[in-house]
Order: C-alpha cells, then sequence, then structure tokens
C-alpha cells in the first residue's frame, strides 16, 4: 500500500492508536543480532521474516525509500530502506512503550552498507521519537 501523508503524522498517528491495546506480544525478536553491524544476507533474512508475518500492514514510502511493516500487538513497526535509500541495507525497529504513565519508544537499528549514512538515517528516527514524546505530553495535558 503506498501512502502519501507525510511519514512523521503517520507514525505518530499509528503510533499513539497503539497505546489503547494490551500488552505486547512478539512477532519477531526485537533484537535478532548482537551488533548494529550485520551482512546483506543477514539483512535479507530478517527482512524476509518480518515480511512473512506481516506483509499485509506493509506500507510503501518511495519519496523516503523505506517500506514500514508494523505489529498493532506489540506496538512495533520495522522501517526497512529500499534500494535508493542512501543507507540501504538498513532497518530501524521501534516499539513504543508505556511505563509509569510514560511514553517512550524503544529503538535499535542494524545496517550492511554505510555506518556514516546508516548513523543519519538512525538519528532521524530518534529525533521523531523525541518529537512524537513530546506530542504525547502536550496531548496529555
Amino acid at each position: 500500500m503506498i501512502r502519501n501523508k507525510p511519514l512523521l503524522t503517520h507514525v505518530a498517528t499509528t503510533l499513539l492508536a497503539t497505546l489503547a491495546l494490551g500488552a505486547p506480544v512478539r512477532a519477531q525478536e526485537f533484537q535478532p543480532y548482537p551488533t548494529p553491524r550485520i551482512t546483506v544476507e543477514q539483512w535479507t533474512s530478517y527482512l524476509a521474516t518480518v515480511r512473512a508475518n506481516l506483509e499485509p500492514t506493509a506500507e510503501i514510502y518511495p519519496e523516503k525509500h523505506v517500506v514500514i511493516f508494523s505489529d498493532q500487538r506489540s506496538r512495533t513497526f520495522y522501517i526497512f530502506t529500499t534500494k535508493d535509500h542512501p543507507a540501504h541495507p538498513a532497518w530501524i525497529t521501534r516499539q513504543i512503550v508505556e511505563e509509569g504513565g510514560e511514553v517512550s519508544v524503544r529503538q535499535i537499528g542494524y545496517f550492511a552498507g554505510s555506518e556514516e549514512r546508516f548513523a543519519k538515517l538512525f538519528s532521524k528516527y530518534q529525533k521523531m521519537n523525541e518529537e512524537l514524546r513530546e506530542d504525547v505530553l502536550r496531548r496529555n495535558q
């Protein structure tokens, strides 16, 4: 499915919608590898696993060169780069968590390409996590 709405708006809306769901249930491992640097084969294998479990949720963002899979039960989002993304092959996994009334996002990522380009991608999503947290705080005031 191709979406035209801004990625941050979509992710924030989707993440906020998952707060009403029950306890997380994992579709796959949150941290499947011990280090962020992986092989292309590991990237391909994990994408195949996520796709097998979550294909109906796939949302393609051609302008961002990513495809996002979501698992509403575990509040987890898998953002995979596509071939035209500077950090490809890479992915970011984000999971919304709520502890003590505070909302935050656990984030982990893996790359088989340029570490520098991956670091920029990872940082971009960390910034989005902070913006989401601030948005939730504003809405709860």
